[in-house]
């Protein structure tokens, strides 16, 4: 069971990555971590490839819990960003989660996407790049194993 308030967010768009999100949303949650799935985009979201997800809250519902995260979950990268990259809502909600020491995961963003998300500023150890699908599980489970420290 979860033993404390501390949030991990994985966030939910247009066009993110469903195996991406559903892998951390799994893992997290078989480790009994607080984990909510947060729509960025309103209406159904369908990922990349059709799949439906249903967001826990919207982004207006996460924002008072951001200063509680440990680790947000990016599953999109590229023209996928979009969505985040027009919400100046998203920036507020990354600096409450980084006042807090949240860890960032990310795919694999250029230096134009980290600038504009205000993520350059992040420490290295801060920021977790997710590999390719092969070793996602793995990298999803080294990550579990530092949030549950973390929590």
């Amino acid at each position: 069971m979860t033993k404390s308030n501390n949030y991990i967010f994985v966030l939910w768009g247009h066009n993110f990555e469903e195996h991406i999100a559903t892998t951390f949303i799994t893992q997290f949650r078989e480790a009994g971590l607080l984990v909510k799935v947060v729509g960025v985009t309103p209406g159904q979201i369908s990922g990349a490839h059709g799949l439906i997800l249903a967001p826990d809250l919207m982004l207006s519902r996460a924002m008072p819990l951001a200063a509680q995260a440990i680790c947000v979950v990016i599953p999109a990268a590229g023209c996928n960003l979009t969505s985040l990259k027009n919400d100046p809502r998203l920036l507020e909600f990354f600096r409450l989660a980084r006042s807090n020491g949240a860890k960032f995961v990310v795919g694999g963003l250029n230096e134009a996407d980290f600038k504009h998300l205000e993520l350059l500023s992040l420490a290295p150890e801060d920021v977790f790049i997710y590999p390719a699908s092969d070793e996602l599980v793995e990298f999803a489970r080294q990550v579990v194993r530092l949030m549950v420290v973390m929590s």
